[in-house]
């Protein structure tokens, strides 16, 4: 008898044992290494592979040391807040112009060229529904973003867009261009002093 219950025990603790392991393991790779944390302010990122790349999962929300203020717009380095608010800054990151984007990166990543998106588009289906299938992949979390431009910050709630590094000619450089409501994606030239999201990219 007491051998019948000591291994009634021992069958227990296993199985115990196994479920609590098994529950680490689901948690680990929910939270997981898969996080970027910027050792310039110490703001932590998701990150995701698609298509044999690293990518963020969230919009950076850096302030360059080098940013300038709204006054010296011309300058082309300008990052802020959609509406001037923190609160757009926590939701949805900053909003970069594209010079201010090409140096906005921590060490290791990048602002992703056309090749890098191209990629991620042909790993998620295509063009057609790359919006859908990013965000049910969790690379996106919804369509929100706008842009700002001249004093004016617009369409927050109907687009989101992302620059890339590609320079297509003088003051344009390529974006990409995520519109609510649809299941794809478009590419774009928008003119360098609009200010646009910026993804990351983990260095090849």
């Amino acid at each position: 008898m007491n051998m019948f219950v000591s291994r009634f025990v021992l069958a227990l603790l296993v199985a115990v044992l196994y479920a609590c392991s098994d529950s680490d393991s689901s948690s680990g790779a929910e939270i997981g290494a898969d996080v970027l944390v910027d050792s310039r302010d110490s703001r932590t990122y998701r990150t995701i592979e698609i298509g044999g790349r690293v990518w963020m999962a969230e919009n950076l929300n850096y302030q360059g040391q080098n940013d300038i203020s709204l006054a010296d717009d011309s300058l082309r380095m300008w990052s802020g807040c959609y509406n001037d608010s923190a609160l757009y800054c926590e939701k949805q990151g900053r909003l970069y112009q594209w010079d201010a984007a090409m140096k906005a990166c921590p060490e290791g990543w990048m602002l992703p060229s056309k090749a890098d998106f191209d990629s991620l588009i042909d790993a998620v289906g295509g063009f057609d529904k790359a919006s859908d299938s990013l965000i049910s992949l969790g690379f996106i979390a919804d369509l929100q973003g706008g842009y700002y431009f001249m004093g004016y910050f617009c369409y927050f709630d109907e687009y989101a867009y992302f620059w890339m590094r590609d320079e297509v000619r003088n003051l344009n450089a390529r974006s990409v261009v995520f519109a609510n409501g649809s299941s794809g994606v478009s590419y774009d030239e928008t003119y360098e002093p609009f200010a646009l999201s910026v993804r990351c990219v983990r260095n090849r």
